[in-house]
Parts: C-alpha cells; sequence; structure tokens
C-alpha cells in the first residue's frame, strides 16, 4: 500500500507542479491577463494558504513514497522438486562474500541479468597492484561458478564478467613483500 501512496503523492505532486508552472508560463509569455490573475490568487491570503498546503502534501505524498522500500526481485529456478526464488540481493551478498575471500580484490560491485533460462554475472572490481589479472579473473570466475552452484543450486550461470575498474596500491611495495632477495 505504501508503495501505492508514493506514487500516488508523485503523480499528485508532478501534475500539480506542471499545471502551476505551464500556468505561470502561458501568464507570462502569452497571455499577461492569465500571468495577473494567478498573481492576484496568491495574494489573497486564502488563496496562497490552500496553494501552499498543497505543495506540501505533494512534497510529503513524494517524501511517503521514496521511503518505501523496493520490492526485492528474485530469481526463480526451478528443479524436479518445485520452484526456488532467491533474492537478487542474496545472490549479490553471497558472491561479494566469495570475492572477498580474495586478497586481490579490494572493493566490487555485484550485477546480475536474468536472460530466460541463465544468469549473467557482471563485476567490476579493485584490484590490488602486482596480481596478475588473467589469473586472478579466470580462477575468480570459476570459484563464483563452483560456490553459486554449490551453495545456491544454480546451475544456469552463462557468462560471468570481470572488469577491472582500478588497480590500487603501489606496485614497489608488492613487489618487495612478495619477492624478498
Amino acid at each position: 500500500m505504501k508503495a501505492r501512496s508514493g506514487r500516488l503523492g508523485e503523480f499528485v505532486m508532478t501534475v500539480f507542479l506542471l499545471v502551476i508552472g505551464g500556468a505561470m508560463i502561458y501568464g507570462a509569455a502569452v497571455e499577461p491577463l492569465v500571468g495577473e490573475v494567478i498573481v492576484n490568487l496568491i495574494s489573497i491570503p486564502i488563496a496562497s494558504g490552500l496553494f501552499g498546503a498543497a505543495l506540501i502534501m505533494a512534497v510529503v505524498l513524494r517524501w511517503v513514497g521514496c521511503r518505501c522500500k523496493p520490492k526485492d526481485s528474485f530469481i526463480q529456478f526451478t528443479s524436479e522438486e518445485g520452484s526456488v526464488g532467491i533474492s537478487t540481493k542474496a545472490i549479490q551478498d553471497f558472491i561479494v562474500r566469495i570475492c572477498k575471500e580474495f586478497a586481490a580484490v579490494r572493493d566490487l560491485d555485484v550485477r546480475l541479468v536474468k536472460d530466460r533460462n541463465a544468469l549473467d554475472l557482471a563485476l567490476n572490481i579493485k584490484v590490488v597492484s602486482g596480481n596478475r589479472i588473467p589469473e586472478l579473473s579466470m580462477v575468480l570466475q570459476n570459484r563464483i561458478r563452483e560456490s553459486v552452484r554449490e551453495s545456491l543450486g544454480i546451475d544456469e550461470i552463462r557468462n560471468i564478467t570481470i572488469q577491472v575498474k582500478e588497480i590500487v596500491g603501489d606496485p614497489a611495495k608488492h613487489i618487495e613483500t612478495e619477492d624478498p632477495q
């Protein structure tokens, strides 16, 4: 119910502001008499009070709508035993935990795309300098695919795309610590 009132508030506020704004522009640019009528209405205390109350109500309805938590989207998978739905948030959190096992991964963002009977994963990661990105990507992809299959029961992972958005850290420090000769 809250989501509907939020959408209603957004709609009411948008229509209200469009009508008032449109009337003011029309009054200023096309028909000065309309502009004078609007100014005269706003100068009447009761009319300006109603106008202010309507604006406040529109803002409150919009604010209530923004506070509504969006519904979690679920990815449904069917097996011989029945159907299972896992929220996209739960899958993203699970993948983040897997990636945190790798010291070379500093930060990441996970996106899921459900396409028919398969799931595509897109990871944007920050990698610590001094690591071999091709090997890291391959091991990370295999670990994610295996863990999601075993722990969540999701076999239909089509693509795991990894994009390195940043390489962090000082390469000289990492090389020194890895090779103490």
